[in-house]
């Protein structure tokens, strides 16, 4: 099946900010575990496309083994990985605004090329690749986007959901 890029909505205003708007990647309410840009020394061994990352370029959720991970967005899949030394079990969606990242999963329920909607089950939470808990990384590129710029062209994926689905530690500076 050849890949295809979903389509712009034609009312994309109902999208905010920017035009985007993102269902939570799970059911219920999570707990943010780490949020963008923490932790710079730990990442700079990490490189996307020969660069160093200059800090955490997405966000994890304490996300419980076996969790259902859903889709954040209608879109098509567009790659799943597996990357024992960063994302481990991983997958990427393609939508008309960029992708979406889905990292350390325990298990992969869509195949290449599949067709999703917003909601439909990825495939279910766990601790692979280089992670030292079960916990759902996510990650967004809004396009065009420049995988040389210290975060493989990802963006903080948090201000585009919805605030009331997850939980933000108070300790958190964001």
């Amino acid at each position: 099946m050849p890949f295809t890029v979903p389509p712009k909505p034609e009312d994309s205003s109902l999208f905010e900010p920017e035009g985007i708007y993102l269902a939570a990647p799970f059911q219920a309410r999570y707990r943010l575990l780490q949020a963008w840009g923490e932790n710079p020394d730990r990442y700079s061994r990490f490189r996307i496309a020969g660069v160093p990352l200059r800090g955490h370029n997405g966000i994890d959720f304490d996300l419980p083994s076996g969790t259902a991970v859903l889709a954040t967005a209608d879109g098509q899949v567009l790659e799943v990985g597996e990357d024992q030394n960063g994302y481990g079990r991983f997958l990427v969606l393609a939508h008309w605004w960029g992708e979406s990242l889905y990292a350390h999963l325990q298990s992969v329920q869509v195949a290449c090329g599949a067709r999703v909607e917003i909601g439909h089950r990825l495939g279910s939470a766990g601790a692979t690749g280089m992670c030292e808990s079960p916990h759902l990384h996510l990650g967004i590129r809004i396009a065009p986007y420049n995988r040389l710029d210290g975060w493989g062209g990802y963006v903080n994926p948090l201000p585009f959901l919805d605030p009331a689905a997850i939980i933000v530690p108070s300790r958190r500076p964001f």
